[in-house]
């Protein structure tokens, strides 16, 4: 007499899935293998990848544009304005924005003695440097990760690269004609024009820069509004 063979009990599609590796859920919650090749290995495994704050290049610019604005404010509004205290009021030539004359700088120099000329001299190697190189620096950052490909991009750096020469040698300058024995009307012309054009650079080329951060800002808070999620 032949034996019959018994039929599992229970569900025969749950024994078969747990044969065949499990259910659709474990399936799927188990992680995909992924593929090589084609830069799309990141932009599968995590698509907001880019959003890492950490990983993030901008945060260069937002670091060295912080640094600038201390600096500018350091030197512009405290270091060279408490210089009239060794001056009897009169401010200093990197303050005179429509420039200066032969009479200007003789009357500093009939007020500024050797401790006042020191002063000057330090602020000007410290600060009057650090500023200069910072703005530099913040230039090339924002046109190297926030301004898309375009000439403009590259007229404005090496518009902030004069800005930062033509600042740096009108510092050295005004130590010059303020120190030097005798007056020389065209040095002090020369600096004169080095100051009014190293301001109306500071301005264009700082503005440009501050439109373009806003713009990149703006663009990527389109892009993540239109990402699918």
């Amino acid at each position: 007499m032949s034996r019959r063979r018994k039929a599992p009990r229970g569900n025969p599609a749950a024994s078969s899935e747990s044969t065949s590796g499990g259910s659709d859920a474990d399936r799927r919650s188990r992680p995909r293998p992924r593929l090589i090749g084609g830069g799309r290995i990141l932009a599968e495994a995590n698509p907001r990848a880019g959003d890492d704050p950490k990983s993030n290049p901008k945060l260069l610019v937002y670091a060295l544009l912080g640094t600038t604005v201390f600096l500018f404010c350091y030197l512009h509004l405290l270091a060279l304005p408490q210089m009239t205290q060794f001056t009897g009021g009169f401010s200093m030539p990197d303050a005179l924005l429509t420039g200066y004359d032969v009479s200007d700088i003789e009357r500093l120099r009939s007020v500024m003695d050797e401790d006042a000329l020191g002063q000057l001299n330090f602020v000007h190697k410290t600060a009057g440097i650090l500023f200069p190189v910072s703005f530099f620096l913040t230039a090339w950052a924002v046109v190297g990760l926030m301004m898309r490909e375009g000439v403009v991009r590259w007229l404005l750096l090496a518009a902030a690269g004069l800005f930062t020469a033509m600042d740096i040698a009108e510092n050295f300058l005004i130590d010059q004609i303020l120190s030097a024995e005798t007056v020389d009307a065209g040095t002090v012309n020369t600096t004169s024009a080095l100051t009014v054009s190293s301001w109306l650079l500071f301005a264009v080329v700082g503005s440009l820069l501050i439109i373009a951060v806003i713009m990149a800002m703006v663009r990527r808070s389109v892009e993540r509004t239109a990402r699918p999620l």
